[in-house]
């Protein structure tokens, strides 16, 4: 039978020291995904916002079409992550799970919309700021938490400004939510 060797505080110090710096080290690998999805998500807003308004284009809200090729890269994306050598910790399960709940939430609102009114912008800010609010606290990283906030201030302002407004106010919620602490992020 193989004895269990008690550390010494310096030793269980160390440990806890490497296992903080690899959750930032994922994290940090973490922002491509903020910040890919909020370009996706401004671009795709507003694209929607200008057909709509300036065109006579009649099915404006094709332009998010663009997140299926942004799916693709994502999963390619996150397949070669996963490839490298690198610890995976508790967090990392924490922050996957919460995004995986996240997409099936969002492709139910977007499955239903014609039965929500049309109003799913609000849905996807609520949903999206609590996924953002949720990794900011699990990575302990305070713009995510932040950000994701910020998701809930500008939903009841999408539902307010009405369907027409909604990608103008899409777009500027994930550059606040999104690209400015992924941004940050990267940087930590």
């Amino acid at each position: 039978m193989k004895e269990e060797k008690e550390l010494t505080s310096t030793e269980s110090l160390e440990i806890i020291t490497r296992m903080i710096q690899q959750t930032k080290g994922n994290a940090k690998e973490g922002s491509f995904y903020f910040l890919f999805w909020g370009w996706i998500a401004v671009v795709a807003s507003l694209g929607h916002f200008y057909l709509e308004q300036f065109t006579d284009f009649e099915h404006p809200y094709m332009v998010w079409l663009i997140g299926i090729p942004g799916w693709i890269i994502t999963m390619i994306y996150g397949y070669k992550q996963s490839g490298k050598k690198r610890v995976t910790t508790y967090s990392d399960g924490l922050v996957m799970w919460t995004w995986l709940a996240f997409l099936f939430s969002i492709l139910v609102v977007i499955f239903t919309g014609s039965y929500l009114n049309f109003q799913i912008t609000a849905l996807i800010l609520l949903f999206s700021g609590m996924a953002t609010f949720i990794t900011g606290l699990i990575i302990r990283f305070n713009p995510l938490v932040i950000g994701g906030s910020s998701f809930w201030i500008f939903a009841p302002l999408a539902i307010y400004l009405g369907v027409a407004y909604a990608p103008l106010v899409m777009a500027v919620a994930v550059a606040v939510g999104y690209l400015i602490p992924g941004y940050m992020l990267r940087k930590a």
